[in-house]
């Protein structure tokens, strides 16, 4: 019977450790831009265009492209996934909203119709899909001088640091 209350109180204290404390710490995989990360079998790029820099009043857009390579659907997280920007000479990276509409709802109404259906966040990168995802930084950024584009997909527990062409 003392076997049976320990068993059952050990189970208990094992479920009620916190999913975060068991979580894994997140693997992180360096690449170009533009290259297929075979780990996960997606190839990312990110650019910068300053003629859309009057798009959304307070914001710059980078827009990143998503190729889905792998025969697995890579599914995103408006709230989990994570995305920052990195300059050249090595400061502090900068977060980038990578949802809009849910951040920063007064901006997002200020933006075109037309241009609203295409810059949504998507929930999954189907396979073979190429996605288009605008990012928004804050207009004080010299984004001209970003090169690195750091992004923490949630879904699949992965940071994947990726050096763009600029």
């Amino acid at each position: 019977m003392k076997r049976i209350l320990v068993t059952v109180a050990l189970l208990i204290a094992a479920m009620s450790v916190s999913p975060a404390a068991m979580a894994k710490k997140p693997q992180v995989i360096r690449s170009p831009g533009g290259m297929n990360i075979g780990n996960i079998g997606v190839v990312i790029d990110a650019s910068y265009d300053p003629r859309l820099d009057t798009l959304v009043p307070g914001y710059k857009v980078i827009n990143v492209v998503l190729v889905n390579q792998s025969f697995n659907i890579i599914f995103m997280d408006p709230e989990g996934d994570k995305w920052q920007i990195k300059m050249v000479d090595g400061g502090k990276p900068i977060n980038a909203v990578h949802d809009l509409r849910r951040y920063d709802p007064k901006a997002w109404a200020v933006i075109p119709e037309r241009a609203k259906r295409i810059m949504g966040y998507p929930l999954a990168l189907p396979v073979g899909a190429r996605e288009v995802i605008d990012l928004f930084v804050p207009d004080s950024v010299d984004v001209q001088n970003f090169n690195e584009l750091d992004i923490f997909l949630k879904s699949i527990n992965i940071k994947l640091e990726v050096l763009v062409r600029q």
